[in-house]
């Protein structure tokens, strides 16, 4: 399905810090005035900042929307990384076992995609190329930075084992960042919607040092755009089930009622290829929630 674009979106958010957050990096600093943990930094137009990138933002998604599948369809619903009994560790192999001394061959692009968790359907896996990308977060504006101090406490003496340790941590700032999802099926788009969710009640946290309390972020939609290959009726969103044929459906598992109404009024721009929808943030909660119930509905 990646030969062709049938739909795309991109999700325009901000995030705010609740509480203290600290995105360690991974090597040191030159500059001796930086703490011990120091906030991962890169340099635009030579000029150093601060950034949360966004394989940061990607691996807290991921990790989240596992444990929503999980909750509804149980530990094989979604992939567990540290069992090897896991997909597509163990469903691709037995599926490819069996086709193999069926037809002698390998599994093809699609069989991989239908036979695969609905976690790796959104996030990939080492066989099959992912429909959600994540943008590095840049500031917005300028952020504001403290030192936090910490120990290590030793269990058995209940004594400091180590440190005070320094930790460099955002405390209020705004960070702009873009979501990418393409060729999706509606229910990708409600489970997206369900992990903001959950950043925006406290329940997911990003970042170092979350049992401390760092990592609460608020996260504001600012704008999302749609992009059609066709114009479709006015009050609906299409996923890739709706533009397929009924072979793509089949060899893919799509569904063919892969569609949401809502009655909100985008702005419209037609592309000559494509057709671009534009919506406001509170276009973005009608467009969520009736997404989280298609969701409920596939789950």
């Amino acid at each position: 399905m990646h030969r062709k674009k049938y739909n795309s979106m991109e999700l325009k958010i901000t995030l705010t810090p609740r509480s203290p957050i600290l995105i360690k990096s991974g090597g040191i600093s030159p500059n001796p005035s930086l703490p011990d943990m120091q906030f991962v930094r890169t340099s635009i137009n030579g000029i150093e900042t601060i950034y949360i990138p966004g394989s940061s933002l990607k691996g807290v998604f991921r990790s989240y929307a596992e444990k929503i599948i999980r909750t509804k369809k149980g530990e094989t619903g979604a992939c567990n990384i540290t069992s090897g009994d896991s997909c597509p560790e163990k469903t691709l192999k037995e599926k490819e076992r069996e086709i193999k001394e069926k037809e002698d061959r390998k599994l093809y692009s699609n069989e991989i995609y239908k036979y695969s968790c609905k976690v790796c359907k959104v996030f990939g896996n080492t066989r099959l190329k992912g429909r959600i990308y994540f943008a590095d977060a840049y500031p917005k504006n300028q952020v504001k930075t403290e030192t936090r101090y910490g120990v290590a406490i030793s269990r058995l003496t209940h004594a400091v084992a180590q440190g005070p340790f320094e930790m460099e941590v955002v405390i209020s700032g705004d960070f702009k960042s873009k979501i990418y999802l393409e060729n999706f099926e509606i229910w990708q788009l409600g489970l997206l919607a369900l992990v903001l969710k959950g950043l925006n009640s406290g329940l997911v946290r990003i970042g170092f040092g979350k049992n401390r309390g760092f990592g609460e972020v608020e996260v504001k939609v600012d704008k999302v755009s749609f992009m059609f290959s066709k114009k479709i009726p006015e009050g609906e969103i299409w996923g890739v089930g709706k533009f397929a044929n009924d072979a793509e459906r089949e060899m893919y598992g799509f569904k063919q009622d892969d569609l949401i109404r809502v009655e909100t009024s985008p702005t419209e721009v037609d592309e000559v290829i494509f057709v671009r929808r534009d919506y406001n943030s509170k276009g973005w909660e009608v467009i969520a929630n009736r997404a989280i119930s298609y969701l409920g509905e596939v789950l």
